[in-house]
């Protein structure tokens, strides 16, 4: 029985995440995590369409992990669309309203929080949607710098929420005009790196080379969750900070057996840029599949660095999975490379195009 199936959507250089847990009775519960860019609306409306045509659509949960355009971008026309048979039960995205101030405390600005809905809907009198229900409608945070927050799921999976903190919440309500902005034009955070081929002689020179850290505030905000379910796990990381991640990490493994967290798939952060993956992270939740969300234009991910990291971590002969056959994915993908450092490379299928599925088989 399939336990967990993972679509990873082409989103351009964004994030699009399509999963399904399968439940003992009645359909499966649906989570959609991101839209990619603007441009991958038509794919994600098309594929709703079709599947409406067996009945109502309904997401148990969509997640806008944070405001970047190639996260949110596809998010928006789905909000607004009117002619689609869709629907959310809950919806997490932390707003202006649920940002912590500078003393910690959440505001408590409604009408800011309506304003920015219709903003980002980009209509007036919008369908109320369900806005951080899981969490009393208040901000999607964990408690604190290395802490996590867990939700049971009736009948469905169990979420860990890993990322953010109040203190990455707090950085953005600084920076929320200045990001939001950002996102109007379309632009994505961060800035742009000449691509590099790197040399693939030694990848664990390769993966050794110290390199700076994500320092975006939006990135920072990310949401980013384990995903448990039928004996599978599955982190959803977006474009979070390693160091929140891999502290949250930490203290939910010393609150179990004390060993890394084993993970089935693991979504790498920030599209396998070299800021975002690291080798304390990964120590801390190797992982049996990794996925790497991207066509790799304009910022050059993933990185060669970053994917050395993967290929020399601790996880035994792992699996990376590509969602396009981009020049970096198939530099990867050499046989002579694999059989080399012991792991192996998914690309998209050429007939099908691009976008990859993942499916988990329940254990028992």
């Amino acid at each position: 029985m399939t336990a967990i199936s993972i679509d990873v959507l082409p989103a351009a250089r964004g994030d699009c995440l399509w999963i399904e847990c399968t439940r003992p009775v009645g359909p499966p519960w649906r989570l959609l995590i991101d839209g990619g860019m603007p441009g991958s609306w038509p794919l994600l409306r098309d594929r709703i369409d079709r599947l409406s045509a067996t009945g109502p659509v309904v997401f148990d949960l969509a997640v806008v992990s944070h405001i970047d355009s190639d996260h949110i971008g596809g998010m928006l026309p789905l909000f607004a669309a009117t002619n689609l048979d869709v629907s959310f039960k809950d919806l997490w995205f932390n707003g202006l309203q649920q940002l912590p101030d500078n003393n910690g405390m959440r505001s408590r600005s409604v009408a800011e929080g309506e304003q920015l809905v219709e903003l980002l809907t980009g209509q007036q009198g919008a369908r109320k949607l369900p806005w951080n229900a899981s969490f009393g409608g208040a901000a999607v945070m964990t408690r604190g710098d290395g802490m996590f927050e867990t939700i049971v799921i009736p009948g469905g999976p169990t979420l860990t929420l890993l990322s953010p903190t109040p203190r990455r919440l707090a950085s953005l309500r600084r920076t929320w005009m200045t990001d939001l902005l950002r996102l109007q034009r379309g632009e994505s955070d961060g800035p742009q790196e000449p691509a590099v081929a790197m040399p693939f002689d030694n990848l664990a020179t390769l993966a050794a080379i110290d390199t700076p850290r994500d320092q975006s505030v939006a990135n920072g905000s990310s949401i980013a969750f384990l995903l448990e379910h039928m004996g599978r796990r599955c982190l959803f990381a977006a474009d979070a900070f390693s160091s929140v991640l891999g502290a949250a990490l930490t203290s939910l493994a010393n609150s179990r057996d004390g060993r890394p967290i084993e993970l089935d798939v693991f979504k790498l952060p920030h599209h396998c840029s070299k800021g975002n993956v690291t080798a304390n992270l990964l120590a801390v939740a190797p992982a049996e599949h990794y996925v790497v969300s991207t066509n790799g234009e304009r910022f050059h991910h993933p990185d060669d660095i970053a994917l050395a990291r993967v290929a020399t971590g601790p996880a035994p002969q792992p699996t990376i999975w590509f969602n396009y056959a981009s020049d970096t994915a198939q530099r990867w993908s050499d046989p002579a490379l694999h059989a080399k450092y012991r792991f192996t490379t998914r690309l998209p299928d050429s007939k099908s195009g691009p976008g990859v599925l993942i499916e988990l088989q329940a254990k028992q």
